[in-house]
């Protein structure tokens, strides 16, 4: 039997807490967002180099249809040609394009994180007023629970 792993912490700081919330208990929200953004890339270079190689694309046009299919845009100046090609396509545009949803969810859960950080900071640094005791009367009772 082998002796558990700990961790040395300076401060409460080890890698865990780096990339695991603990309060909350999931990933840190830029972390999620770093690794969406490079399965999104992973993506378009999956989907580049088969064009290239399978569908005998250059370069520049592998990437061009693959960012294309991924972002669901499709102006339609370029396709998928071949029988490989189509059906690799099938599968390829499912889960790449899932992906890149969820990118943009992780990038609009920052901003909304973000946001929510900056207005308790605000909150929670101003003085309370009289005005705020009655507006946290909100049964009218003249007592705040």
């Amino acid at each position: 039997m082998s002796a558990p792993i700990r961790t040395r912490t300076r401060e409460g700081f080890s890698a865990r807490n780096y990339i695991v919330d603990v309060a909350k208990g999931r990933m840190r929200i830029r972390l999620k967002v770093g690794l969406a953004l490079c399965v999104v890339v992973i993506c378009i270079g999956i989907g580049s180099f088969v064009l290239y190689f399978v569908e005998g694309l250059d370069l520049v046009d592998s990437v061009y249809l693959s960012v294309m299919s991924v972002t669901t845009v499709g102006y339609g100046d370029r396709a998928f040609k071949t029988p490989l090609g189509r059906l690799f396509a099938a599968i390829w545009l499912l889960f790449s394009t899932l992906m890149v949803a969820r990118a943009f969810l992780y990038l609009a859960e920052a901003r909304i994180d973000r946001r929510h950080r900056r207005m308790a900071k605000k909150v929670l640094h101003r003085e309370i007023t009289v005005e705020d005791l009655f507006a946290a009367d909100i049964n009218n009772t003249g007592f705040i629970r």
